[in-house]
């Protein structure tokens, strides 16, 4: 049996209903947690204790695991997450880096973001993504009403569509919705003429990618 491990916020249901339905391979999942009270120092501790968190998967066999939680990488930046990807015997993926391959693959340069995310760590996604090379020429924030990130989990995904809808205006190469725990199946289009795609969305194919052998 080929697996994969998800490594997911210990409050994140999102991703494991959105994998049924965009991962082939079966897949077990090891929840991320820190005993922090500041959102973002939990989205830091998620990063910093991967390998550890990775342990819960025992002795079982996996093909790949992948980090589902975009945020962390964010804050983290992207060198941090070369040192934790180079911790791990297997192929290991950050959804952000999932989401880098992604576009960088379609030829995708000029992106719009749409996010649930808290002012700061919102702004944090963009400067990552301008670090990386990419122009942000759009970005919307969806309101939680909270600084907590958990509140995250109550979307039921139609809050971004207004907002997809005003970023597809503007002609963008690729609409990135952000955020694990963020609904987004209802939205994707990836094929479309501006593709709207997700974190969970870039993970499932960087997972797949790595089960066939193609790197993640």
């Amino acid at each position: 049996m080929t697996r994969v491990g998800l490594l997911t916020p210990s409050a994140n249901a999102t991703v494991e209903s959105e994998m049924r339905r965009l991962l082939m391979p079966d897949y077990a999942v090891a929840r991320l947690t820190s005993p922090s009270r500041d959102p973002l120092e939990r989205l830091i501790d998620y990063a910093e204790q991967a390998t550890t968190t990775a342990r819960q998967f025992g002795d079982m066999k996996m093909a790949a695991i992948g980090f589902a939680c975009t945020g962390s990488s964010y804050l983290i930046g992207a060198a941090r997450e070369d040192d934790i990807i180079a911790e791990f015997a297997i192929p290991f993926t950050f959804a952000a880096r999932a989401i880098r391959a992604h576009l960088a693959r379609s030829g995708a340069t000029r992106i719009a973001i749409v996010s649930p995310y808290p002012p700061a760590l919102h702004d944090a996604g963009v400067r990552y993504w301008r670090d990386a090379g990419l122009e942000v020429m759009h970005d919307a924030r969806i309101d939680i009403g909270s600084a907590d990130t958990r509140r995250i989990y109550d979307l039921d995904g139609s809050e971004a569509l207004p907002l997809i809808e005003a970023a597809r205006a503007l002609k963008p190469d690729a609409i990135l919705l952000s955020g694990t725990g963020m609904p987004t199946l209802g939205a994707l289009d990836p094929l479309g003429a501006i593709p709207v795609i997700s974190s969970n969305y870039c993970l499932a194919l960087a997972l797949d990618d790595a089960v066939r052998g193609e790197g993640a």
